[in-house]
């Protein structure tokens, strides 16, 4: 008994030993930030919807399992708030991969019957008039039926669902918030994506004066991540956040 014990420990050992450190957090210095402090043991930051990243790239070659651990402690908030704590994804160039990049809803496609032309705020799309528009829907442009476009990084922009309309001609034609930057010919094929989370979680907790451990093994991130950042934020202004213990290994 005493030695299947021991070879359990080893075993446990040998896996701590053989993980490899790619990111550790445990000074102001490894964030970009410049609302992070040193305590004693800790680090301390103020936290707020905007995320704080790290300051420098991981690079997250596929074939490898990566854990992303931390401990945070929110400290005395005006009401209750949350921090998320996890990685953002970017491409080999250093773009970042949103989540609704990735995310579509469907594989059908449509096609503008029109052109849109930067400064235009309405899309008209043919094909569409069957589509269910979800309330966190988002459009990228020059789709591919395969999805090979994936991660897509033109996101048209938000558009105003509850204004949606079929016209009589089966086109659909859809507001937006705000205007186009660039042209787009007609034709040009459209996939219906979701809106989604701001960066990928490892983690999330709402205790007060309490340290919370977040931990989260990933085989893989969203569709094109060559590289990450680790990342965390709160769901409040300038609340007052503790962090200790901040690492990515991989094995």
């Amino acid at each position: 008994m005493k030695k299947l014990l021991c070879l359990a420990l080893f075993s446990v050992m040998s896996l701590i030993t053989n993980a490899e450190v790619l990111f550790d957090g445990n000074t102001a210095g490894a964030w970009d930030s410049s609302k992070i402090t040193a305590g004693e043991g800790f680090l301390t930051a103020t936290a707020g919807y905007l995320p704080i990243r790290a300051k420098e790239f991981i690079q997250v070659p596929r074939g490898k399992k990566y854990t992303v651990s931390g401990e945070f402690r929110i400290v005395n908030p005006v009401k209750p708030v949350s921090v998320y704590f996890g990685v953002t994804p970017y491409t080999t160039d250093g773009k970042e991969i949103p989540f609704v990049s990735v995310f579509a809803v469907s594989r059908a496609t449509a096609t503008l019957a029109k052109e849109i032309k930067a400064g235009d705020k309405v899309m008209i799309l043919k094909d569409a008039e069957n589509w269910k528009f979800h309330h966190h829907c988002r459009f990228a442009m020059n789709a591919k039926a395969d999805r090979s476009d994936l991660p897509n990084l033109d996101i048209a922009p938000n558009p105003i669902i509850n204004e949606i309309t079929v016209n009589d001609d089966n086109t659909v034609e859809i507001p937006f918030k705000k205007a186009f930057t660039k042209d787009y010919p007609a034709g040009t094929v459209v996939r219906q994506h979701m809106g989604g989370n701001s960066f990928i979680y490892a983690g999330n907790g709402n205790k007060s004066n309490e340290w919370m451990s977040f931990s989260k093994t990933f085989s893989s991130f969203y569709t094109g991540t060559a590289q990450i950042k680790v990342t965390f934020n709160v769901t409040g202004p300038k609340v007052q956040v503790e962090l200790r213990n901040v690492k990515v290994t991989a094995e």
